[in-house]
C-alpha cells in the first residue's frame, strides 16, 4: 500500500492533479467499464520503405528473460505480471528486439508469428505470409527522436530476410503521434479493433470481412 501512495503522489507532483484523474479514468475505461477502439494497420514489405535516419547510433539483439527481469516498472512499464506475461511469450516463440543506445535498453518491440493478440491471452490466427508487431515502446528521454520509426525499418528488413509479406499492428485512436509514425514508414488503415470491458470481462470485435482479408494470404 505504501508504495502505491508514493506512486500517486509521484504522479500528482509530476503531472498535476488534472493528469492523475485523466490516468484514472482511462484505467477505469480500460479495466471497468468503457469501449477502446484501435486502428488496425498493415505494412506491405514488397514494397520501399522510405529513407529514415537517426541522430543516434542505434543497435538492435534479441531479448532473454534477464533482460525482461531487468526492465522495472517505473522506467520500462514492466510490473511483474506483465514481466510473466513476456516470459511466456518468449517460450511459446515470440520475440522481443531491443533497442539499444550506447549499452542501454531504451526500448523494445515485440513480434508474433502465426497469431494476432488481440488481448492478453486472446489470439486469433494469422495467414503465414504476415506477422504481427506488438507491444512497442521507447523510453519517455527519447521519445521524439524518430527512433520508433527506424525501428519498424529494421523490422521491415528483418521480416522480409525471413520470408514474410506484410506486417500487422494494432495503434489506439487517439494515440497521434504513433499514426503519423507507422504511416511515415509505409503502413497503410485496414480496419478497426473495437474492444468493450465490462466489470473486467473483455470482448474484441473486428469486422468478418477483416478478419478474412488478415487470416488469407
Amino acid at each position: 500500500m505504501g508504495k502505491k501512495i508514493q506512486k500517486i503522489s509521484k504522479i500528482i507532483s509530476e503531472e498535476g492533479i488534472f493528469f492523475f484523474f485523466l490516468k484514472i479514468f482511462k484505467y477505469i475505461n480500460t479495466n471497468i467499464c468503457g469501449i477502446s477502439k484501435e486502428i488496425i494497420f498493415e505494412q506491405d514489405l514488397e514494397k520501399s520503405v522510405p529513407k529514415i535516419t537517426t541522430e543516434l547510433e542505434l543497435s538492435f539483439r534479441m531479448a532473454s528473460k534477464e533482460d525482461i527481469d531487468f526492465m522495472d516498472e517505473e522506467h520500462y512499464d514492466y510490473d511483474l505480471k506483465g514481466k510473466q506475461y513476456s516470459k511466456d511469450r518468449l517460450l511459446k516463440g515470440d520475440r522481443c528486439i531491443l533497442t539499444v543506445y550506447n549499452g542501454k535498453i531504451i526500448g523494445y518491440t515485440w513480434v508474433m508469428k502465426d497469431y494476432m493478440e488481440l488481448s492478453q491471452f486472446n489470439h486469433i490466427l494469422l495467414s503465414k505470409n504476415r506477422i504481427y508487431v506488438y507491444k512497442g515502446f521507447i523510453l519517455k528521454e527519447y521519445r521524439g527522436k524518430r527512433i520508433q520509426m527506424f525501428v519498424h525499418k529494421y523490422l521491415a528488413n528483418m521480416l522480409r530476410k525471413e520470408g514474410k509479406r506484410f506486417v500487422v499492428l494494432f495503434i489506439d485512436i487517439k494515440n497521434k503521434s504513433s499514426i503519423k509514425c507507422v504511416e511515415r514508414v509505409g503502413f497503410k488503415r485496414i480496419g478497426f479493433k473495437k474492444q468493450f470491458t465490462f466489470f473486467g470481462l473483455k470482448h474484441d470485435y473486428i469486422k468478418n470481412k477483416t478478419l478474412l482479408y488478415l487470416q488469407n494470404p
